[in-house]
């Protein structure tokens, strides 16, 4: 089938018009910003040149909000990816009955808003009457007792715990969604010929939903990188500026009326997402022909 007359050229010029208009246009003037001194003080505007970002890669506030970030993204992409298959494999193999009530279970945390999941969790480590210090009280644990919200990594730790239970839900349906689309022809043909357990797994079952993990790759990849609302309702970005994420950082930025800082960071920020994602588009294309 001709695929030119059914979608003519043309067809794509109003969509990329609408898309230049909407999305190009107020982008490229608002990345303008971070050339001026605007902010909350001043009633005109003048060309500061790179000084903006030269203020901010001074700060170290930038700097632990670029290793929170990528502590935030990496631990999450690495764990929800892991567990989506973990989960995912029982429920494929249908090795328990309430398969139906597991995927329910499972798939919950995500259709909740940000703000219960970080209520929850607060409530859950809650320095001195938190759900977890009392549990470790009860166990006769009180070594391991900790503020959990009022230190570093602590804190840091909690709110990787929080966004892996938000979003494994997500991982867990679309790695089922690739095992359950492997013929299995191909797996009784490898058992017949003596193929082992890992052998299945490695040769057939993990190429085949490659394009599963690679989405699931992407996705809490980029929203690792992105993350802000969970990060703002359990800590604020604190204490101090501790669990700081380019996200909470702007947010901050524009709040103290710093208000070309804050356009500048979210600059370098979409930056570093288009090379990040860039980056995983290469490797991605390079694992699907993985034999």
């Amino acid at each position: 089938m001709n695929r030119k007359k059914m979608y003519p050229t043309y067809m794509m010029v109003i969509p990329l018009l609408l898309f230049g208009i909407f999305f190009l246009l107020p982008s490229t003037v608002g990345f303008a910003y971070a050339f001026t001194d605007w902010s909350a003080y001043n009633t005109e505007l003048s060309f500061r040149g790179f000084s903006n970002f030269m203020d901010i890669l001074k700060e170290r506030t930038l700097t632990t909000a670029f290793v929170n970030t990528l502590i935030f993204a990496g631990v999450k992409t690495v764990i929800v990816t892991v567990l989506g298959f973990v989960f995912a494999l029982p429920l494929n193999k249908r090795l328990l009955k309430s398969t139906n009530l597991l995927r329910t279970v499972y798939f919950l945390p995500s259709v909740l808003s940000t703000l219960v999941v970080g209520l929850i969790f607060n409530a859950v480590f809650e320095s001195r009457h938190g759900i977890m210090n009392s549990i470790l009280m009860g166990m006769g644990l009180e070594n391991f007792i900790q503020p959990w919200l009022g230190e570093r990594w602590p804190a840091v730790f909690s709110i990787c715990v929080a966004e892996v239970w938000r979003n494994v839900g997500y991982a867990v349906v679309i790695t089922l969604a690739g095992l359950q689309s492997v013929n299995s022809d191909y797996i009784e043909a490898a058992k017949v010929d003596g193929a082992s357990g890992f052998q299945l797994f490695r040769k057939i079952t993990l190429p085949l939903i490659m394009p599963s993990v690679n989405v699931n790759i992407l996705f809490s990849l980029i929203y690792g990188l992105k993350m802000f609302d969970l990060v703002y309702v359990m800590t604020g970005g604190g204490p101090g500026h501790d669990t700081e994420t380019f996200g909470t950082l702007m947010m901050n930025e524009m709040a103290a009326g710093r208000f070309s800082h804050s356009v500048a960071i979210n600059m370098v920020f979409t930056i570093i997402l288009v090379i990040v994602a860039v980056l995983f588009q290469k490797y991605s294309e390079r694992c699907e022909y993985v034999e």
